[in-house]
């Protein structure tokens, strides 16, 4: 079973993602491409979950989180700036990110170019804190 907190945390971050009308989304990995994608993006968690002082604020868990948003580069093989630019920026847009259980704040772009697939890579890197009394299976 998986642990209860990660799942509330990629729950809400399906949810936010899912506000940008994104095509295609996966969870800590992309699997291989076995369709015509133009567009993806995928949530990982890939930190370690530390466990706040309850009482010492109204989080109860620190972690970090990344969107990896991947677009379809053209078929010359440039990026599709316009619509990458304009994807990342919806996603940008959702922050900070706050429902019952988490609060997604601090987003740094970084752009990583080709992942040799066709895609042109651009990570958000996020503090995430879950909200005391959040705790949901």
């Amino acid at each position: 079973m998986p642990n209860p907190t990660m799942y509330n945390i990629f729950n809400s971050l399906v949810t936010a993602a899912k506000t940008t009308d994104v095509a295609n989304i996966f969870l800590s990995n992309r699997p291989d491409v076995t369709k015509e994608m133009t567009e993806f993006v995928v949530i990982d968690l890939p930190t370690e979950q530390y466990r706040a002082v309850k009482g010492n604020d109204d989080f109860i868990v620190r972690t970090d989180g990344v969107f990896y948003i991947g677009m379809k580069a053209k078929s010359d093989n440039t990026p599709n700036i316009s619509k990458q630019t304009a994807l990342v920026q919806k996603f940008l847009d959702l922050f900070p990110i706050t429902d019952d259980y988490i609060v997604a704040t601090e987003p740094a772009v970084i752009l990583k170019g080709s992942d040799k697939s066709g895609f042109q890579i651009t990570t958000i890197s996020f503090n995430i804190r879950t909200k005391i009394n959040s705790y949901k299976i």
